[in-house]
């Protein structure tokens, strides 16, 4: 008797499980996870690594019938055994992973990627008007008039409801005009009117926020790194001939 997989109400049997993989794109997840289960044989936890997680980081030494302790947790969070070895364990292992494997190699890819995190806060009007946005420009430059004020009356986005302020926003995320632009870290510049998505943007830097090497800042970095590796190694393997086939059973 042959297995399905029961999702809703559909049943797949092993052939539309295999199409579906491909039809829904989830053969590379699938790839990297089998994967990872290698690399985590390298990666075993010990159980006092194990016992910190579960006591918060407690000193207490580790109990003798470790099983039994473990069984207990579970019960007392409502999970089975083998999810808590299956998934909780595993993403523990994915973490000592990225910190085995790439914690040396922070400092030089956060020097690379810096302009990328660094962040501003700007002030913003949108309109889809050219010449008013001219006309609200001269404004802002030439007469003092709020920026907020404008912003409220006039504004297309949802700046609207903060005065036109926005941020903080990684540089990443800006549009190539506005990240060039805000690098050069002059802040109170009304700048002329910019399209950008069938609309004006007039902005104002505000704030520039260089990054720093914080605890935050390197798992973003460290996650990054992860995540570049895995698809590197992931294309290794679509790209080996024979390496994924379908075979009957």
């Amino acid at each position: 008797m042959s297995s399905c997989l029961k999702i809703g109400c559909r049943l797949l049997d092993g052939d539309q499980i295999i199409s579906a993989l491909v039809q829904y794109k989830l053969i590379e997840p699938l790839v990297g996870h089998l994967l990872l289960d290698e690399v985590f044989k390298e990666v075993p936890l010990l159980k006092q690594e194990v016992f910190q997680a579960l006591v918060g980081g407690s000193d207490a030494p580790v109990p003798d019938n470790f099983d039994h302790f473990l069984i207990q947790w579970c019960q007392q969070k409502n999970i089975t055994l083998e999810y808590f070895q299956s998934v909780i364990v595993r993403e523990w292992q994915l973490q000592k992973f990225k910190q085995l494997q790439f914690a040396d190699q922070v400092e030089s890819e956060f020097l690379r990627i810096k302009p990328d995190l660094d962040q501003v806060e700007y002030s913003l009007i949108q309109l889809d008007d050219l010449s008013l946005a001219q006309e609200m420009y001269f404004q802002l430059r030439d007469d003092g008039v709020e920026f907020a004020q404008l912003a409220q009356e006039h504004s297309l986005g949802s700046e609207r409801q903060t005065g036109g302020w926005v941020g903080p926003v990684a540089l990443s995320k800006l549009s190539i005009e506005f990240a060039t632009l805000f690098r050069n870290q002059q802040t109170g510049i009304v700048y002329p009117p910019v399209p950008i998505n069938n609309r004006f943007w007039i902005v104002r830097l505000e704030r520039f926020i260089a990054a720093r090497l914080t605890e935050a800042t390197r798992a973003i970095v460290v996650d990054r790194l992860y995540s570049q590796w895995l698809k590197l190694q992931v294309q290794k393997v679509i790209d080996t001939p024979g390496a994924i086939a379908v075979q009957a059973a």
